[in-house]
């Protein structure tokens, strides 16, 4: 066995193992972490997918699902995606990566605006007239190297936070990837655990409060500084397995299917099914199921979405990707991403 093989064994067992770690623990635990919205899919292409995508290299938007995957890019890239997401929210993501000589680095930015709202209270529960407008923001920067011609890893570092009103709580996560590709008919594996981090906890100025610690005894000082404490909850990690192949394939069409099983530590484990078709790498159909054989009924649904490439010139390439997703009873977001490669 050869020192590469030795190393791709040895990865794959670590993941699996940690794979293993989290479903002991998962168990129960359904709804119950904070930044949610570090499980958005992060570009039209993957939510297409059913979110497929962890043995997929499609962009500076991989080191979403595998930051080993970028390294597999092979170009530079930007990507802008935007969405009406739930009850007026929107979801915008900002991605970018540049091939060095050393690695492929990327540059991540992910935001959900959930819009103004009303400052409500005890004593005016219709509303003080005043608004705020909570928002969620992770930025990540991401390196990923090839270490032989078919296995690579990767890393990302991302700085969370959620506020809400004068409140905010903020944190530091991790993601890991490995990727390994194959001759057989294209056929990719890959392995990530992303969002391993801190717990997250609300701290600021509404919390602190003047407090008399001996309310019973005179002479005191009446109003000692106190903050209450907020309960602290983990982040979404996530522990993601797949496959990729390209079934069928001809110099101006290609297939490609895609399959990943996911464990959260915030939701039931399920299988991701995507499919994409290709003409001339220029006109993409696709269609996938998000979370199938999912305890939870209503977060799975038929995903479904087309993508446009043009070039620009020589080593310059758009591309414009759309995605209609089934919410059930949460509705069907829309989302569109552009970008180009160079």
């Amino acid at each position: 066995m050869t020192h590469s093989t030795h190393k791709i064994v040895a990865l794959g067992v670590l993941l699996a193992s940690l794979f293993q770690t989290g479903s002991v623990q998962a168990q129960n635990k359904v709804g119950t972490t904070a930044a949610a919205f570090l499980n958005i899919a992060t570009d039209a292409r993957a939510a297409a997918m059913g979110s497929a995508q962890v043995a997929l290299a499609g962009g500076p938007n991989t080191v979403h699902w595998n930051p080993a995957a970028l390294s597999r890019f092979g170009a530079s890239g930007v990507d802008f995606v935007r969405s009406d997401w739930f009850v007026d929210s929107q979801f915008h993501h900002f991605s970018a990566s540049v091939e060095t000589p050393v690695a492929h680095i990327g540059l991540s930015v992910m935001m959900l605006d959930y819009g103004e709202m009303e400052v409500t209270t005890i004593s005016n529960p219709e509303g003080t007239g005043e608004l705020f407008n909570p928002k969620d923001i992770s930025i990540g920067v991401s390196a990923a190297r090839n270490i032989t011609n078919r296995f690579s890893a990767g890393a990302t570092v991302k700085y969370v936070q959620q506020k809400i009103w004068n409140e905010k709580a903020s944190g530091t996560a991790f993601d890991l990837g490995v990727f390994y590709s194959t001759n057989f008919s294209n056929l990719r594996i890959g392995m990530s655990m992303t969002n391993f981090g801190s717990d997250l906890s609300l701290s600021g100025k509404d919390l602190r409060r003047a407090i008399d610690i001996e309310p019973n005894f005179e002479g005191n000082n009446p109003r000692l500084g106190a903050e209450l404490e907020t309960s602290a909850w983990p982040m979404p990690l996530t522990f993601r397995v797949g496959i990729a192949l390209d079934p069928w394939s001809t110099e101006t069409q290609r297939i490609t299917i895609a399959m990943d099983a996911v464990h959260p530590n915030d939701n039931s484990e399920s299988v991701s099914l995507g499919g994409e078709y290709s003409f001339r790498e220029f006109f993409f159909i696709r269609a996938g199921y998000r979370q199938a054989f999912s305890d939870i009924v209503d977060d799975g649904g038929m995903t479904g979405g087309f993508g446009l490439a043009y070039r620009v010139s020589g080593t310059v390439t758009a591309h414009f990707d759309y995605v209609f997703q089934d919410y059930g009873d949460l509705g069907t977001p829309q989302m569109w991403t552009l970008g180009a490669t160079f």
